[in-house]
Protein backbone atom coordinates (compact mmCIF):
# COMPACT_ATOMS: atom_id res chain seq x y z
CA UNK A 1 0.00 0.00 0.00
CA UNK A 2 1.24 3.64 -0.79
CA UNK A 3 -0.92 6.72 -0.20
CA UNK A 4 0.38 10.22 -1.21
CA UNK A 5 -1.72 12.95 1.28
CA UNK A 6 -2.14 16.58 1.13
CA UNK A 7 -1.54 16.88 4.97
CA UNK A 8 -1.01 19.86 7.35
CA UNK A 9 2.48 19.19 8.53
CA UNK A 10 3.31 20.16 12.47
CA UNK A 11 6.41 21.77 12.36
CA UNK A 12 7.93 21.54 16.49
CA UNK A 13 4.55 22.35 17.19
CA UNK A 14 3.44 24.86 14.73
CA UNK A 15 1.22 23.51 11.79
CA UNK A 16 2.73 24.28 8.28
CA UNK A 17 -0.10 23.82 5.84
CA UNK A 18 0.29 22.38 2.11
CA UNK A 19 3.21 19.92 2.93
CA UNK A 20 3.07 16.95 0.81
CA UNK A 21 3.71 13.38 2.81
CA UNK A 22 4.18 10.44 1.43
CA UNK A 23 3.41 7.25 4.05
CA UNK A 24 3.30 3.67 2.31
CA UNK A 25 3.42 0.12 3.94
CA UNK A 26 5.02 -2.33 1.92
CA UNK A 27 5.30 -5.75 3.25
CA UNK A 28 6.71 -5.49 6.44
CA UNK A 29 8.17 -1.98 5.91
CA UNK A 30 6.79 1.10 6.77
CA UNK A 31 7.97 5.09 5.61
CA UNK A 32 6.63 8.84 5.58
CA UNK A 33 8.49 11.29 2.93
CA UNK A 34 8.52 14.71 3.61
CA UNK A 35 10.70 17.62 2.64
CA UNK A 36 12.89 15.54 0.87
CA UNK A 37 13.27 13.53 3.77
CA UNK A 38 12.63 9.36 3.75
CA UNK A 39 12.37 7.48 6.93
CA UNK A 40 11.73 3.67 6.63
CA UNK A 41 10.97 1.47 9.58
CA UNK A 42 11.11 -2.29 9.43
CA UNK A 43 8.35 -4.60 11.35
CA UNK A 44 11.41 -6.48 12.98
CA UNK A 45 12.30 -5.02 15.84
CA UNK A 46 11.01 -1.67 14.95
CA UNK A 47 14.17 -0.88 13.55
CA UNK A 48 14.48 2.09 11.29
CA UNK A 49 16.94 0.95 8.58
CA UNK A 50 16.65 4.68 6.47
CA UNK A 51 17.03 7.94 7.04
CA UNK A 52 17.76 9.75 4.29
CA UNK A 53 17.89 12.89 2.11
CA UNK A 54 17.51 12.49 -1.39
CA UNK A 55 18.51 9.31 -1.11
CA UNK A 56 21.67 9.68 1.08
CA UNK A 57 21.29 7.32 3.77
CA UNK A 58 22.25 8.96 6.88
CA UNK A 59 22.08 5.18 8.89
CA UNK A 60 23.96 2.25 8.23
CA UNK A 61 22.39 -0.29 5.88
CA UNK A 62 24.60 -3.34 5.71
CA UNK A 63 26.79 -5.36 8.36
CA UNK A 64 26.50 -6.94 11.77
CA UNK A 65 24.80 -3.89 12.79
CA UNK A 66 22.40 -1.68 11.02
CA UNK A 67 20.11 1.21 11.29
CA UNK A 68 18.69 2.76 14.80
CA UNK A 69 17.29 0.64 17.57
CA UNK A 70 15.67 1.17 21.25
CA UNK A 71 17.05 -0.87 24.57
CA UNK A 72 16.09 0.24 27.70
CA UNK A 73 18.85 1.31 30.28
CA UNK A 74 21.06 0.50 32.02
CA UNK A 75 22.09 -2.27 29.99
CA UNK A 76 22.87 -4.32 33.08
CA UNK A 77 19.06 -5.20 33.36
CA UNK A 78 19.64 -7.51 30.21
CA UNK A 79 23.27 -7.80 29.80
CA UNK A 80 23.54 -9.01 26.16
CA UNK A 81 21.92 -9.69 23.31
CA UNK A 82 19.43 -7.05 23.78
CA UNK A 83 16.10 -8.09 24.14
CA UNK A 84 15.06 -10.06 21.36
CA UNK A 85 11.24 -8.83 21.57
CA UNK A 86 12.55 -5.06 21.66
CA UNK A 87 15.42 -5.73 19.34
CA UNK A 88 14.61 -7.92 16.68
CA UNK A 89 10.99 -9.62 16.99
CA UNK A 90 7.62 -8.51 15.05
CA UNK A 91 6.31 -5.57 16.17
CA UNK A 92 2.18 -5.18 15.51
CA UNK A 93 1.59 -2.14 13.29
CA UNK A 94 -1.11 -0.07 15.71
CA UNK A 95 -1.17 3.37 12.73
CA UNK A 96 -0.20 4.12 9.18
CA UNK A 97 -2.16 6.80 7.95
CA UNK A 98 -2.23 10.73 7.62
CA UNK A 99 1.15 11.89 9.23
CA UNK A 100 1.95 8.95 11.74
CA UNK A 101 3.66 5.79 12.27
CA UNK A 102 2.94 3.67 14.88
CA UNK A 103 4.17 0.51 15.66
CA UNK A 104 4.12 -1.52 19.23
CA UNK A 105 6.55 -4.55 20.59
CA UNK A 106 5.07 -7.89 22.16
CA UNK A 107 5.80 -8.12 25.81
CA UNK A 108 8.98 -8.62 26.93
CA UNK A 109 8.58 -10.85 29.53
CA UNK A 110 12.29 -10.83 31.38
CA UNK A 111 11.11 -6.81 31.67
CA UNK A 112 7.79 -6.80 32.25
CA UNK A 113 7.69 -3.99 29.69
CA UNK A 114 6.14 -3.11 25.85
CA UNK A 115 7.26 -0.47 24.02
CA UNK A 116 5.80 1.74 21.51
CA UNK A 117 7.28 3.72 18.72
CA UNK A 118 5.48 6.55 16.80
CA UNK A 119 6.83 8.89 13.78
CA UNK A 120 6.22 11.78 12.67
CA UNK A 121 7.45 14.39 10.74
CA UNK A 122 8.71 17.58 11.35
CA UNK A 123 10.44 20.37 9.68
CA UNK A 124 13.72 18.68 7.72
CA UNK A 125 13.02 15.43 9.47
CA UNK A 126 11.43 13.33 11.62
CA UNK A 127 10.03 12.87 15.78
CA UNK A 128 10.41 9.48 16.73
CA UNK A 129 8.47 8.72 20.00
CA UNK A 130 8.88 5.98 22.61
CA UNK A 131 6.72 5.00 24.74
CA UNK A 132 7.43 2.05 27.46
CA UNK A 133 4.52 1.07 29.46
CA UNK A 134 4.98 -1.08 32.59
CA UNK A 135 2.98 -4.68 32.47
CA UNK A 136 3.56 -5.99 35.44
CA UNK A 137 1.87 -5.32 39.03
CA UNK A 138 5.27 -3.93 40.41
CA UNK A 139 7.88 -0.52 39.62
CA UNK A 140 9.77 -0.99 37.05
CA UNK A 141 12.96 1.32 37.03
CA UNK A 142 14.91 2.25 33.64
CA UNK A 143 15.49 5.10 31.07
CA UNK A 144 14.79 4.81 27.39
CA UNK A 145 17.96 4.65 25.38
CA UNK A 146 17.91 5.57 21.67
CA UNK A 147 20.88 3.51 19.51
CA UNK A 148 21.38 4.85 15.70
CA UNK A 149 24.32 3.31 13.50
CA UNK A 150 26.48 5.41 11.14
CA UNK A 151 29.30 4.54 8.72
CA UNK A 152 31.73 6.48 11.12
CA UNK A 153 32.71 10.56 10.01
CA UNK A 154 32.83 13.10 12.35
CA UNK A 155 30.63 12.84 15.84
CA UNK A 156 30.42 15.61 17.70
CA UNK A 157 28.16 17.46 20.70
CA UNK A 158 28.15 20.51 23.73
CA UNK A 159 28.82 20.60 27.03
CA UNK A 160 30.69 22.07 29.39
CA UNK A 161 32.34 19.17 31.23
CA UNK A 162 34.69 16.16 30.09
CA UNK A 163 33.18 12.95 29.47
CA UNK A 164 32.85 10.30 32.56
CA UNK A 165 36.23 8.84 34.05
CA UNK A 166 34.92 5.32 32.79
CA UNK A 167 34.97 6.44 29.37
CA UNK A 168 37.01 3.79 27.23
CA UNK A 169 37.45 5.99 24.23
CA UNK A 170 39.60 9.57 23.76
CA UNK A 171 37.95 12.67 22.58
CA UNK A 172 39.05 16.47 21.75
CA UNK A 173 37.65 18.94 23.46
CA UNK A 174 37.70 22.47 21.49
CA UNK A 175 35.67 25.05 23.07
CA UNK A 176 32.14 23.83 24.55
CA UNK A 177 32.63 21.18 21.71
CA UNK A 178 33.44 17.74 21.86
CA UNK A 179 34.62 15.95 18.50
CA UNK A 180 35.36 12.52 17.87
CA UNK A 181 36.52 11.33 14.44
CA UNK A 182 36.10 7.54 13.69
CA UNK A 183 39.33 6.11 12.14
CA UNK A 184 38.72 2.22 12.89
CA UNK A 185 42.51 1.18 12.04
CA UNK A 186 43.81 2.86 15.14
CA UNK A 187 41.18 1.42 17.86
CA UNK A 188 41.50 -1.91 19.87
CA UNK A 189 39.09 -3.05 22.86
CA UNK A 190 35.51 -1.24 22.58
CA UNK A 191 35.76 2.37 22.41
CA UNK A 192 33.12 4.37 24.09
CA UNK A 193 33.00 7.47 24.84
CA UNK A 194 30.14 8.79 28.12
CA UNK A 195 28.86 12.31 28.28
CA UNK A 196 26.73 13.95 30.59
CA UNK A 197 25.57 17.40 31.31
CA UNK A 198 25.52 18.29 27.22
CA UNK A 199 23.25 20.95 25.27
CA UNK A 200 20.59 18.58 24.22
CA UNK A 201 21.95 17.58 20.61
CA UNK A 202 24.21 15.35 19.25
CA UNK A 203 25.25 15.30 15.27
CA UNK A 204 27.23 13.20 13.00
CA UNK A 205 28.38 14.19 9.38
CA UNK A 206 29.26 12.03 7.04
CA UNK A 207 29.20 11.52 3.12
CA UNK A 208 28.43 15.30 3.29
CA UNK A 209 25.24 15.71 5.26
CA UNK A 210 24.61 16.30 8.66
CA UNK A 211 22.70 13.68 10.69
CA UNK A 212 21.13 16.31 13.70
CA UNK A 213 19.37 14.89 16.97
CA UNK A 214 17.93 16.87 19.22
CA UNK A 215 16.51 15.57 22.72
CA UNK A 216 15.57 16.80 26.24
CA UNK A 217 18.52 17.33 28.72
CA UNK A 218 18.91 14.67 31.39
CA UNK A 219 20.02 16.16 35.07
CA UNK A 220 23.56 14.34 35.74
CA UNK A 221 21.64 12.79 39.16
CA UNK A 222 18.60 11.36 36.53
CA UNK A 223 20.96 9.09 34.51
CA UNK A 224 21.06 5.44 34.71
CA UNK A 225 23.79 4.03 36.79
CA UNK A 226 26.99 3.55 34.83
CA UNK A 227 25.03 4.97 31.57
CA UNK A 228 25.00 8.74 30.51
CA UNK A 229 22.62 11.23 28.80
CA UNK A 230 25.04 11.34 25.28
CA UNK A 231 26.55 7.79 24.37
CA UNK A 232 29.47 7.38 21.42
CA UNK A 233 30.49 3.86 20.73
CA UNK A 234 33.41 3.48 18.04
CA UNK A 235 33.53 -0.24 16.59
CA UNK A 236 36.73 -1.57 16.49
CA UNK A 237 36.36 -3.77 13.87
CA UNK A 238 38.45 -3.08 10.56
CA UNK A 239 35.99 -5.76 8.61
CA UNK A 240 32.60 -4.12 9.92
CA UNK A 241 33.59 -0.10 10.52
CA UNK A 242 30.94 1.63 12.11
CA UNK A 243 29.43 3.94 14.87
CA UNK A 244 26.90 4.25 17.30
CA UNK A 245 25.44 7.43 18.07
CA UNK A 246 23.13 7.10 21.45
CA UNK A 247 21.16 9.15 24.15
CA UNK A 248 19.32 8.45 26.95
CA UNK A 249 17.00 9.89 28.81
CA UNK A 250 15.83 10.06 32.88
CA UNK A 251 16.46 7.00 34.83
CA UNK A 252 12.51 7.16 36.35
CA UNK A 253 10.42 4.72 38.29
CA UNK A 254 7.53 3.51 36.29
CA UNK A 255 3.95 2.60 37.91
CA UNK A 256 2.22 -0.39 36.98
CA UNK A 257 -0.03 0.51 33.79
CA UNK A 258 1.35 3.89 33.40
CA UNK A 259 4.35 5.01 30.68
CA UNK A 260 7.68 6.48 30.34
CA UNK A 261 7.45 8.56 27.39
CA UNK A 262 10.24 10.33 25.42
CA UNK A 263 10.98 11.71 22.14
CA UNK A 264 14.09 12.44 19.68
CA UNK A 265 13.54 15.02 16.56
CA UNK A 266 15.92 13.82 13.76
CA UNK A 267 17.27 15.99 11.33
CA UNK A 268 18.83 15.61 8.15
CA UNK A 269 21.02 18.49 5.90
CA UNK A 270 23.28 18.51 2.72
CA UNK A 271 25.84 20.60 3.79
CA UNK A 272 27.17 23.78 1.92
CA UNK A 273 30.43 23.16 0.32
CA UNK A 274 31.86 25.96 1.92
CA UNK A 275 31.77 24.12 4.97
CA UNK A 276 34.59 22.73 6.87
CA UNK A 277 34.26 19.49 8.05
CA UNK A 278 36.74 19.17 10.79
CA UNK A 279 37.18 19.04 14.46
CA UNK A 280 36.57 22.63 16.19
CA UNK A 281 34.91 23.86 12.37
CA UNK A 282 33.38 27.53 13.20
CA UNK A 283 31.51 26.87 9.80
CA UNK A 284 30.28 23.29 10.98
CA UNK A 285 29.48 24.90 14.69
CA UNK A 286 27.69 27.84 13.07
CA UNK A 287 25.35 25.84 10.46
CA UNK A 288 24.28 23.37 13.22
CA UNK A 289 23.65 26.43 15.93
CA UNK A 290 21.59 28.26 12.74
CA UNK A 291 19.70 24.65 12.27
CA UNK A 292 18.99 24.44 16.16
CA UNK A 293 17.65 28.49 16.40
CA UNK A 294 15.22 27.66 13.74
CA UNK A 295 14.04 24.82 15.21
CA UNK A 296 12.99 26.18 18.27
CA UNK A 297 11.72 29.08 16.53
CA UNK A 298 9.30 26.71 14.86
CA UNK A 299 8.57 25.18 18.57
CA UNK A 300 7.65 28.24 19.89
Amino acid sequence: MFVTRHVTQKEGGVLKPGVFVNIYQQKDQLGIESCGRKIVVSRYGGRITEFSFNGINALLSSGIQTGSTFWPSPQSLWGWPPPATLDAAPYRVLECQKSLLSLESALEESLGITLVKKIMPVSDGFTVHYSLKNQTHEVVTMAPWEISRVSGGLTFYESRFAPEKFSTCGIDRIGDCFWYDYHVTQLTGIPKIFANNTAGWLANVANGHLFLKTFPQVNSLEVAPMEAEVEIYAHADPLNPYVEIEQQGPFKAIMPGMSLNWSVDWRLFKLPRDVKVVKGSSDLLQFVNTQLGMALSAAV
